[in-house]
């Protein structure tokens, strides 16, 4: 017995010895996956897609409805959508209902979306490059945590955060068993290279959405409140999206 709990301490050094040098081929494995998928599937709403894009759609609608909040707003609602009718019928992967009271309210409630799916990408991979993930997996339950006050559909972030939670009691319980860090890397490893084929694919959306003038996007909100120029948001969301992809990049390859 003595001898097998040396084994699993040193499989487990070993390994976190590993983790701090990030697996470069899963997160650029799963975020080319999802990046040809969603290239594939661009402009044609399916139900694999919006499941995929899920959580960079919840941490854009969870930016808006959280910064609405702590500037004074109030939030009624926050929907991910996940139903191809429903996205063929609304034109949106998810929105938050918020009702701002001032100026400064609506300019921060607008900004905040296009700035934390970038955000969490970098707060995973310097979790995953400190051996920190039970840190990452208590920020997103916190995540859905809020996603689950205000949406009027309870099922799905309830499931999530009782996974989470889960998650983390066999972290703590069980610190030695390898496997259990594994599984868990994985999901990360999933969760963030989504988040970065997002980021990317983001940034194209964006590119293309200002080429052709959209009027109905952040960035063009935020231009008609502050008579700014689009091109000033547009590049200030440009400069965080590709910072984060430079960040991810720069630990890869510097470690």
């Amino acid at each position: 017995m003595r001898l097998q709990i040396e084994e699993s301490h040193l499989c487990l050094c070993y390994y976190l010895y590993e983790v701090k040098h990030l697996n470069t081929f899963l997160l650029l494995a799963f975020a080319s996956i999802y990046l040809i998928l969603s290239l594939y599937y661009y402009n044609r709403p399916n139900v694999l897609m919006l499941w995929l894009s899920y959580l960079p759609t919840l941490l854009h609608e969870f930016g808006h409805a959280l910064i609405c909040q702590l500037t004074g707003g109030k939030v009624s609602d926050m929907v991910i959508v996940t139903r191809r009718s429903e996205r063929l019928a609304t034109g949106r992967n998810g929105y938050a209902v918020s009702h701002t009271i001032s100026g400064w309210n609506r300019f921060a409630t607008f900004i905040a979306g296009y700035l934390f799916p970038p955000l969490f990408l970098i707060i995973g991979i310097f979790c995953l490059s400190r051996a920190w993930q039970i840190g990452f997996w208590i920020l997103l339950g916190l995540v859905f945590l809020y996603y689950f006050v205000k949406t009027s559909r309870k099922i799905f972030p309830f499931v999530m955060m009782l996974l989470i939670a889960v998650g983390c009691y066999l972290y703590y319980q069980h610190p030695d068993v390898v496997s259990i860090w594994v599984v868990g890397d994985w999901i990360i490893y999933i969760v963030l290279g989504v988040l970065l084929a997002d980021t990317i694919l983001s940034s194209y959306t964006m590119t293309i959405i200002y080429i052709q003038g959209n009027t109905s996007w952040d960035g063009a909100m935020l231009s008609r409140l502050t008579r700014l120029p689009v091109l000033v948001y547009y590049l200030l969301f440009m400069i965080v999206q590709l910072g984060s992809c430079w960040y991810v990049v720069k630990v890869i390859v510097l470690g």
